[in-house]
């Protein structure tokens, strides 16, 4: 594999791109070439560094360090060391380190030169990943600076001064891996390099394939073409696999439907009496018998039982994508699967129904009573010709060959002997493949194919560069694709379904080739492929929120995000709401600037929501002295952020997406087959009891406050139970997903308490009321019932409120009626801060029975209407705590009067606040004085009312005026008033702690002006009042109004 001109390259460029199909070898040889070379070896000074090398997944890199470490004849762990989030196994003369790009920018913010490697090497940098791209950006800065270093210290190495072995830096090599010839954002003009870096294009090991175009493309019914093109290619073509892409899980599924009920109805008219064995329903596979999951697991990683892929036997987990980011901000989903929460909307849970049944012609066909030459015929008609050749449907053919483009003239197509144009009578083994199908229903697809059977898998885009499946020979590409996409201008994420890129079109296609010649039939023309689909697919970066990305660089002191040179820039208008966010968040102050709470957030890797939701538990825990079920709390709070980083478990599809279970019928009305109204039976009342089951389990688990606190509890189920796959079975939750989940909510808690050793974490931020090992006990003690109280739910609901206290919506009242099928249900409706339009709590939401008045929500999602998702119940008094930089608040108000607070030591004046741009009004709410003339004037008064001293207080009736006048501007005038705030002011005394330094300094400091509030009468008892005041001024504020204090305590 060109090993010279690759380290020609690195050894005369810091810079170098690798562009190579999947399956070229880059990503087990690449690293090899630099050890072999020198990199990583203590005999080369100037190569010392260890050979750092990034994946996007956790499972990728496992995987690698496992295959280089064998063929390189070393240890793991030792010479060869791996870490991603969960494990670390480094030997202390590691030379070669795979991590997880995650990882590796960690390191950046704590050692910016990466001192520690020699040559960096960012694989599958053609996925531009968020992490990704900013390490490109900020390696490429790294890359000068050291290189300026090291000719600084060779020049004063040369003058004679000397310098530490350890202080010495040395050149960094950087090598970009891409599976595509996407380079352009790399070397295009010089925001990230001054010089362009070479590319080497290296040859892809994969058979040849030939493409073929349609002549006409179909912009509605694309599944329905593809089921026609499926069954075309079973009966016409050579045996082989058939991979079928399309965009979702539901698509996948109701492909799989009709494909195994056409496949029976082709067996039942033409051999009669024979019996095909059906794959098993996907429901079933949650849970396999007498399977090892752990063996499961190496089986993905390894592959090595599998006969067929010994051709390309790393490129089935090089590329692997079951497993999460390093990054979990983000919430978000994969894009090619159907998320939980799109198919909790009940106006958008079933495909086009008119497309469908146009789609059912040959359905009707099969069902007939036709002869064989008939439904020869009918294959022939969906061919567009009436004669057998290689080109079905009368495509546009062209090949591509690993040197070749696709744009070369066409190489002849595999002929059809005779003695295979007789029908293919052979069983269709259907199986569905997608990120969210459990592991042993993944595996599925590795098994060996009976005789006579033809393996058909529909999937998703998961299949693209994730894994090689055996036997594949046709690959038919809907060439769509369903994305997430976010509009930051109003906080609100959508679904779609758009074309895919050129790149990912080769990709598709590339997987008919990995173990042998193979083709690729393109529902679309050419022209749709040359003029609407882009080259490649938009950056991760401008698809999603980058609170994240600005938090990050403003914690490593760039404070200009916008300068930053990222390979492909995020618009402005996200870096704006990106800030708007922050400041909402209280990570930054009104300037910009990053406040003592941002840079502890900025510590945590995750999503600045999900840390700043953590650290305000924290911070309210530390308030509260001694509370014993403090660490249940703080776990059940790293439970909800792991709950919010996740797709909602709850197996929601079975109960609304898969309604539509009724398949075309004939023209007489009768079914297609008999035994498909058994079957169809079956189905509906399978599905009716997963319904069932499904809405018990909310209801047993419903926390009627809080959607994310309601997953928590059964998180904290799932992880007591003694058998975790019938607890899901049980109670309809997804397993793959609960088992992440807790995965995650152990690493959350680990991440806590290893804030510790970052010593500019400010105290507040530190967990104080136990260890790790007792949170941990205490969140896996068993309850009969809900765990938590009821002031422990408000203290989660206001750590979500200031987590997302910018998605606040307001209940609107009155009830709305929607359609849903043939029914009409009531919708609950609000209004969103951030959003125009009315916006709907699902009815299946554990707040919709209660319908609060003001709730947060995770997750805006638009189907046929906006939904929220993840909402939580919030008090309006939340809102103005933490959401006050959306607040506007009325001038002070005078009645009720502004007060004093003895145990903060402040004054406190009554406003109305309005929240957001709709100006909500909320309750009456008190303030701190911001102004300094207005503070000391209320200190003044609270003092004569007796609020300060409470020796004060029995003495009013004694006084020459009611205290209140001094709030009367009117009353300035007179002398009373005057002289005492003139040294109020000129003394600046508006708290006690201000006065006791004033009587400290002098005890007869206001004695004059305070005398002259009282009547002649009472002057010769003041002296005694004097002294009192002295006395109590010292006193602590549960010492001057203990039972005060004990009735504010009791209240909270």
């Amino acid at each position: 594999m060109m090993e010279q001109e690759i380290m020609e390259a690195i050894n005369e460029n810091s810079t170098v791109i690798i562009c190579g199909e999947t399956g070229c070898g880059k990503t087990t040889q690449v690293p090899q070439f630099l050890y072999e070379a020198g990199f990583g070896s203590n005999q080369s000074t100037i190569r010392s560094g260890v050979i750092g090398v990034t994946q996007p997944r956790r499972v990728a890199v496992l995987a690698t360090a496992k295959r280089v470490a064998f063929e390189l004849g070393l240890h793991l762990g030792k010479e060869v060391g791996f870490q991603v989030r969960h494990d670390k196994k480094i030997g202390d003369r590691c030379s070669i380190k795979f991590m997880t790009d995650g990882i590796l920018l960690r390191e950046v913010q704590n050692d910016v030169l990466l001192k520690r490697y020699s040559v960096i090497v960012l694989d599958e940098a053609h996925e531009r990943s968020l992490n990704t791209d900013i390490l490109i950006g900020m390696l490429s800065r790294v890359i000068r600076l050291r290189q300026d270093l090291y000719e600084k210290q060779q020049q004063m190495v040369l003058s004679g001064q000397s310098i530490s072995p350890e202080n010495m830096i040395y050149p960094l090599n950087l090598v970009l891996m891409s599976a595509t010839l996407r380079v352009e954002d790399f070397i295009s003009g010089r925001r990230l390099f001054c010089v362009p870096p070479p590319v080497i294009e290296v040859p892809t090991r994969q058979y040849p394939v030939t493409i073929h175009f349609s002549k006409r493309t179909e912009l509605v019914d694309y599944i329905g073409q593809a089921f026609k093109k499926v069954m075309s290619i079973h009966k016409r073509l050579p045996p082989g696999g058939i991979l079928v892409f399309v965009t979702g899980q539901r698509e996948v599924e109701y492909l799989c439907r009709r494909l195994r009920k056409a496949s029976k109805g082709v067996i039942t008219n033409i051999s009669k009496g024979d019996k095909i064995t059906e794959a098993a329903p996907n429901s079933q596979l949650n849970s396999v018998e007498d399977i090892n999951m752990k063996d499961i697991s190496d089986a993905f990683e390894t592959n090595e039982d599998s006969a067929h892929q010994k051709t390309d036997r790393f490129s089935s987990y090089d590329e692997d994508q079951y497993d999460y980011h390093e990054d979990d901000s983000d919430a978000s989903y994969d894009s090619e699967m159907d998320s939980e929460l799109e198919t909790f909307d009940e106006d958008d849970n079933t495909l086009d129904k008119k497309s469908m049944e146009n789609s059912g012609n040959l359905v009707d066909v099969l069902g007939g009573d036709g002869n064989l030459a008939s439904l020869k015929a009918a294959f022939e008609a969906l061919s567009g010709k009436n004669g057998l050749d290689s080109n079905p449907e009368g495509q546009e053919a062209v090949s591509i060959n690993p040197e070749n483009s696709l744009e070369q003239p066409s190489a002849p197509i595999e002929k059809v002997s005779e003695g295979n144009r007789g029908l293919n009578t052979g069983a269709l083994r259907v199986l569905p493949l997608y990120a969210m199908l459990s592991a042993a229903a993944q595996l599925c697809v590795f098994e060996e194919v009976k005789d006579g059977e033809r393996l058909v898998v529909v999937a998703t885009n998961v299949a693209e560069t994730s894994l090689t499946i055996p036997g594949i020979k046709y690959v038919v590409d809907t060439g769509r694709e369903k994305v997430k996409n976010y509009n930051p201008t109003n906080d609100m994420e959508t679904y779609e379904i758009q074309w895919i890129s050129k790149a990912s079109a080769a990709q598709r296609a590339g997987r008919a080739g990995r173990t042998g010649p193979g083709h690729c039939y393109r529902l679309y023309s050419s022209a749709v492929f040359s003029n609407i689909l882009p080259d490649f697919s938009c950056a991760e970066i401008s698809k999603i929120p980058v609170d994240g990305v600005v938090l990050l660089m403003k914690s490593m002191g760039i404070d200009k995000v916008a300068n930053f040179p990222f390979p492909t820039s995020p618009g402005p208008t996200a870096l704006v709401e990106a800030e708007r966010c922050l400041k909402a968040l209280e990570a930054l102050d009104g300037s910009g600037r990053l406040t003592s709470l941002g840079k502890a957030m900025a510590h945590y890797p995750m999503s600045p929501r999900h840390s700043r939701m953590l650290l305000t538990v924290i911070q309210i825990m530390r308030r509260v002295k001694s509370y014993a079920r403090a660490n249940l709390v703080l776990g059940y709070a790293v439970a909800a952020a792991a709950v919010l980083s996740s797709t909602n478990p709850f197996v929601i599809q079975y109960e609304e997406s898969h309604n539509q279970t009724d398949e075309p019928k004939r023209d007489d009305g009768s079914n297609p087959l008999d035994s498909e109204k058994v079957l169809n039976k079956k189905e509906k009342s399978q599905k009716r009891k997963l319904k069932e089951l499904a809405k018990m389990s909310r209801a047993k688990f419903s926390n009627p406050s809080s959607d994310t606190l309601t997953v928590a509890y059964a998180l904290q189920c799932f992880e007591l139970s003694e058998s975790q796959v019938d607890f899901c079975n049980e109670n309809a939750l997804h397993l793959k997903t609960m088992e992440e989940m807790s995965k995650l909510r152990k690493q959350l808690l680990q991440l806590v308490f290893n804030q510790n050793v970052h010593c500019d974490v400010g105290q507040d931020f530190l967990w104080t009321h136990g260890t790790m090992e007792d949170v941990e006990q205490s969140w896996r003690v068993a309850f009969s019932k809900y765990p938590l109280l009821l002031n422990e739910e408000e203290l989660l609901g206001q750590a979500i409120c200031a987590g997302w206290a910018d998605r606040v919506a307001k209940r609107i009242r009155g009830v709305s009626r929607s359609s849903e099928g043939d029914r009409k249900v009531n919708t609950v409706r609000y209004q969103a801060c951030l959003v125009t339009e009315t916006v709907f709590l699902h009815r299946a939401s554990s707040l919709s029975s209660s319908a609060p008045e003001f709730l947060v929500y995770s997750e805006l999602l638009q189907t046929k209407r906006p939904y929220m998702h993840g909402a939580t119940s919030v008090k309006s008094d939340w809102l103005v705590k933490y959401a006050k930089s959306y607040c506007t608040f009325s001038a002070p108000l005078t009645d009720p009067k502004p007060y004093y607070d003895p145990q903060t030591d402040e004054v406190y004046c009554w406003v109305v606040p309005t929240f957001g741009p709709h100006l909500w009004q909320l309750p009456m709410h008190n303030l701190q004085i911001s102004s300094n003339a207005h503070r000391v004037t209320v200190f003044a008064y609270a003092l004569l009312e007796g609020q300060v001293l409470p020796c004060l207080k029995s003495v009013k009736q004694f006084m020459s005026a009611s205290p209140d006048i001094i709030l009367k501007p009117e009353s300035y005038g007179q002398s009373r008033v005057g002289n005492l705030l003139h040294k109020f002011k000129t003394w600046r005394i508006d708290s006690c702690g201000q006065l006791r330094k004033i009587w400290e300094d002098n005890s007869r400091a206001l004695h004059s002006v305070i005398l002259d509030w009282f009547q002649e009468s009472f002057h010769k008892h003041f002296e005694k009042l004097w002294s009192e005041m002295l006395s109590e001024v010292l006193l602590e504020p549960q010492e001057r109004f203990p039972k005060r204090l004990k009735r504010d305590k009791r209240k909270k």
